[in-house]
């Protein structure tokens, strides 16, 4: 059975829907749209906003389905995350773009945030997130997928990735803020920083004059810790080491190491430093969530209200 998560944005949807769209992840195969055309659904989105002039507060809501890993094909994903559309999101329109780059298979639904019948904002709230995971539920058990009693502990997805992306921002050197974070902790200065990145994470580390570089395995350029920031700066790592307190005997056990083609196990290769992050993430995200919206009650009532309150008293 397919899990659920939402998340809800006031960040760009061309971000967004860029990132879902990347071809190492998906294929046109795989991409659909429920009231959109998948190749102009920025422009169709953007466009709803502006004719019923809402283009502040949340831009879209980002629903995730993921699949239990060899239960499902790419192929069938992709249906039943358009039907889920059609079922949950009536007269909203809905990018579906479903990515097969990790064991998991999973479907990103990108929902914008005004209806292009009326312009009512969409509700989402605890109450609308229950019936999407019971619609979710009732297709899945339709089509004889299984229950996941714990989902994909150690592949989960990373909240703080979608939010890096959404706001166009280089995932990879968040990557490498929590790794160097994590192995700070196991070294004693720069020379065993170097070995513990090598060893633990596949991170290629240079010792300058002025200068510490960094090599992601993924990546064929060093980043200069400046571009990371100050914490990264060789002055500012040496001033870490200078302050820290010795070392135990029993150092902290080692996390598991970032690889090429690292993503299939993202959050428990970035250490956690992006766990973190990604909790920092989960309660903004909270705060944002969208509320129905309540007309205040007239003065004639509210008098109406206190005197009811003052009599049960």
């Amino acid at each position: 059975m397919a899990t659920i998560k939402r998340l809800s944005s006031k960040g760009s949807i061309k971000n967004i829907i860029n990132y879902v769209l990347n071809k190492e992840k998906t294929t046109e195969r795989i991409i659909g749209g429920k009231d959109i055309s998948f190749s102009n659904a920025i422009a169709e989105m953007n466009t709803t906003k502006e004719l019923y002039g809402k283009k502040e507060g949340i831009s879209y809501h980002h629903i995730i389905q993921s699949f239990k890993p060899g239960e499902i094909t790419p192929e069938k994903a992709h249906k039943i995350g358009i039907e889920l559309a059609e079922k949950q999101f009536k007269n909203f329109e809905v990018l579906v773009a479903t990515h097969k780059d990790k064991e998991h298979i999973h479907n990103h639904l990108i929902i914008n945030s005004v209806s292009f019948k009326d312009g009512h904002k969409l509700i989402a709230d605890k109450t609308s997130l229950k019936e999407i995971k019971l619609e979710n539920d009732r297709i899945c058990l339709r089509e004889g997928l299984s229950v996941i009693e714990k989902p994909f502990a150690k592949n989960r997805y990373s909240m703080a990735e979608y939010k890096l992306a959404e706001k166009g921002l280089p995932i990879w050197k968040e990557q490498l803020r929590s790794a160097i974070d994590e192995s700070k902790k196991n070294a004693k200065n720069l020379l065993e920083l170097k070995e513990h990145l090598s060893e633990n994470f596949g991170i290629k580390m240079k010792i300058q004059n002025k200068n510490l570089s960094f090599l992601h395995p993924d990546k064929e350029k060093y980043c200069r810790g400046d571009k990371l920031g100050g914490a990264y700066t060789k002055e500012g790592m040496t001033d870490y080491f200078e302050r820290k307190p010795e070392m135990p005997k029993e150092r902290i056990k080692s996390v598991q190491p970032i690889s090429k083609s690292h993503s299939p196990g993202l959050e428990a290769a970035i250490g956690s430093g992006i766990e973190k992050f990604a909790h920092k993430i989960a309660r903004d995200i909270e705060k944002e969530k969208i509320r129905v919206d309540k007309p205040a009650a007239s003065p004639k009532k509210q008098i109406v209200k206190n005197k009811e309150r003052d009599r049960d008293r």
